[in-house]
Order: structure tokens, then sequence, then C-alpha cells
């Protein structure tokens, strides 16, 4: 099982969850995390496991685990903790929307995911109807591709609160088509499913599934120097898990993710970390600014489907976007800042 799909059907949680944002969870030393367990041995998971990675953070680092990313940052901006990791862009966006104040200051990956149809789909236009885990970033992407396709309101899209329950009904023939994140995909394929369409695809349409590391702008601003190193070593973790030492890394990330070595380093040799050099194009423009990089066109789009949902109340503007995003800490990374 990889990454978890977000879901945004608890969203209402955002604005339950506590009347204030405490902004706190590194006390004595010690930084909360919010994360997500599974096959994949994310960089929060390969820093923990790794004495010499964490030795370079100036606290220690505490791993709580989260369901999905609305519960997630519910639990953030309740106090919990001050940072999450691989949260993706709908429950991000839905909760700086909704007045959670918080930053992306790392850009992890991109979900694996695609169209499982049967054997009578031959094209976009033998599509009747879809399944799709309801508000999630498979629902975003989803609805993106249908409307690049031309297909926006001509195909039913049947929400699920599951992804299981989504499979199921495909393998019942209640749906002919289901729009699914790769574990499930996989499965599908031995049903004798075909994929008419990846999520790599989808992405580079501009609605990308991208999971981030997001922290409360207040810890950033009162905690620059953990921060810096947090970026730091999330990105040499995920470097060194795709490297000839992969090994020595993912296995004793495994004591946080529920999972077998083995399985852990099969999902993790195949899963789309965004390269390095790649960061920078994600979190500003050429032109420097946070508010022309792909990660803001994609939150514009992500809140133009929450509205659409009737998870936001409006399109932010690409200077409200651009609060939320934080490149300082990737450009230090780059100029000696990790030293």
């Amino acid at each position: 099982m990889l990454r978890k799909t977000l879901a945004a059907a608890l969203l209402p949680a955002l604005a339950l969850a506590g009347c204030a944002d405490h902004d706190t969870g590194a006390t004595g030393g010690t930084l909360k995390i919010g994360y997500f367990q599974g096959a994949v041995a994310g960089p929060e998971a390969v820093v923990a496991g790794s004495p010499d990675l964490a030795g370079k953070l100036p606290v220690k680092l505490e791993l709580r685990p989260i369901d999905s990313g609305v519960a997630g940052l519910a639990q953030l901006r309740a106090g919990a903790f001050p940072a999450v990791s691989a949260v993706g862009n709908p429950p991000i966006v839905g909760a700086f929307t909704s007045g959670t104040d918080i930053q992306v200051v790392f850009v992890e990956s991109l979900d694996e995911s695609g169209l499982a149809v049967n054997d009578k789909i031959k094209s976009p236009a033998d599509l009747k109807k879809i399944g799709v885990l309801v508000g999630s970033t498979l629902d975003f992407q989803l609805r993106g591709w249908l409307k690049s396709q031309k297909l926006e309101g001509k195909v039913e899209v049947a929400s699920f609160a599951g992804e299981a329950a989504a499979a199921a009904a495909w393998k019942a023939g209640k749906i002919d088509a289901v729009y699914i994140s790769q574990a499930f995909l996989l499965e599908l394929t031995k049903h004798k499913a075909r994929v008419l369409v990846k999520s790599s695809d989808i992405a580079e349409l501009g609605y990308a599934a991208v999971n981030s590391l997001a922290v409360t702008a207040a810890y950033a601003e009162q905690n620059p120097d953990t921060v810096q190193q947090l970026v730091c070593q999330f990105s040499k973790a995920q470097e060194l898990v795709k490297g000839a030492e992969a090994e020595k890394y993912i296995r004793p990330a495994t004591r946080f993710l529920g999972v077998k070595p083995e399985d852990a380093l099969a999902a993790t040799k195949v899963y789309p970390y965004i390269p390095s050099a790649e960061q920078a194009s994600w979190l500003k423009g050429a032109d420097g600014s946070a508010a022309t990089g792909k990660l803001a066109r994609n939150f514009k789009l992500t809140a133009e489907f929450l509205v659409t949902q009737g998870r936001a109340k409006a399109v932010p503007s690409d200077a409200e976007i651009a609060e939320h995003i934080n490149p300082a800490f990737w450009d230090k990374a780059q100029n000696g800042g990790c030293t």
C-alpha cells in the first residue's frame, strides 16, 4: 500500500477542531509531526529512523500517525503538532482557505494513480460512470481530466467514502471505470482492468496530486533553524532511498510504517518523489516568486475544485496563495544552508 490518498470528506472538521491555531508541538526540544503509515518509506520515517539524519536536527523528531490529510490538518489546527508530511493539495488548500495559517516548505512527491476501465471502454468517449474517493486528490485529478477532455457533465462521477468500496463497485460492474490509487490499481489489473490514463499524464495538464511538507507559519517564524534542517534532511532522505544505500535507510524506517521491510523496499523503489532538480520550479517561478510556481498554479486549480464541491467559499488570489508557499528554506538549502 502506497502513501494514503487524502480524502476531504472530513473537511468540516477543520472549522470545528479548535477555535484558535495554537501552533505548538515543539516542547522540550521535540518536534511532533503528523505522517502517514503505509508501504512507502516517507522522508519523515527515514529521517526518524536514521541517527545520522536525525542528528542534524536541533530537536528530536516525534512522529504522530494521521489517517487523512484533512484529519491531520484538523489536529494541526488544534495544536497537536505544528507540521505534517505528505499531505495533498486539496486538504492543504482547504485548510488555508478556512483560516489555518500554514506554509508549504518542501514538495515531496506526486501520487501514483490511474483510471481503471473494463473491456467495453475503448476511449474516453465511451465512459459513462466513474467511481472516485470523494473530495480527495483523486477526485480533483479526475474532474480536471474530464474537463480537459470536454466530458464534464457528460460522464457521471460516483462518489465513494473509501477506495475499497470504489474498487468493489467496479468489480461488481456497477461502474465502468474507477480512478484509484496505485495499490488498488495493481489489484484491479489482476481482474482484467485496463488503465486508460495515468496520474502522471493528468499532472502534465496542471491537475497534479501533490504531497507536501507543511508547517504552521508561526512555527516557521519562531523556529527557522529547525525548519531549515527539516527541509535539508527530508531532501537528503528522498535521495538516499533511491540510491545504492537505499536498504540501509529504508529498513530502519519500517518500524514507523507498520509493514515488512521487503514491502517497503519494493514500494519505495518505484514511488515518484520529486527530484531535487525540480523542487525549485514547484515552489517558485522563473521570476523567483512563489505566486508563479507550479505549486501555486496547482493550488489555484485545487481551490476552483473545492469551490465547485462546496468545500471552499472562494478562490483565493495569487498573492493569497503565495502567502502559503515558502521557498526560502529550499533556496537556503541550495546555498550552504544544509552544512
